[in-house]
């Protein structure tokens, strides 16, 4: 008898703690709105910031300025959410994944950006034209330009600052040499 009640309380216990995670895991799945997800997510479309450059991701050079690339996913499905896009930009730093650029055109699309963001990561920073979120490793700007244009800028934070450190030396250089 001793030994039944010993098993009945175990699982008990262990009922109260199944209950409690799956209680976590709700009340998670029902927060508000946060930031937070932007450094959960950190990339797009699979793709981490970091992540090197490769060619099975199939990208197409559309500029390139030494360190810094960008590029465009050959054959790539525009729609993000409930709107589409008019270009996606990659870009990429030393070859890791660094920056996404999605470009917006269009009345019907552009005025859906922004509610869906703001759905994801809260109402943003309003930063003149644009609004900004940040986390501690992904930043995101959401700039609305006249002719119904939304620009989207997802960036790493480390990555970033290396590049902003980059460009930062290479003008430092140009200095020097123009007054010689």
């Amino acid at each position: 008898m001793r030994f039944s009640f010993c098993t009945n309380l175990r699982l008990a216990r262990t009922g109260v703690v199944v209950l409690l995670l799956s209680l976590t895991f709700t009340l998670q799945a029902q927060q508000p709105a946060s930031v937070r997800r932007l450094d959960e997510s950190n990339g797009f479309r699979g793709l981490r910031f970091g992540s090197p450059l490769t060619e099975s991701l199939h990208l197409k050079l559309l500029q390139d300025k030494g360190d810094e690339k960008i590029y465009e996913r050959e054959g790539e499905d525009l729609r993000v959410g409930r709107f589409s896009a008019a270009r996606i930009h990659y870009k990429f730093f030393k070859d890791q994944f660094a920056t996404v650029t999605i470009i917006v055109k269009g009345a019907e699309h552009a005025g859906q950006v922004l509610p869906m963001f703001e759905g994801l990561y809260g109402p943003g920073r309003p930063d003149g034209f644009s609004h900004k979120w940040q986390g501690s490793l992904v930043a995101l700007s959401c700039a609305s330009l006249p002719n119904d244009q939304v620009i989207l800028a997802m960036s790493s934070l480390p990555l970033a600052a290396q590049m902003q450190q980059a460009r930062a030396v290479t003008n430092t250089t140009k200095l020097k040499v123009k007054r010689k």
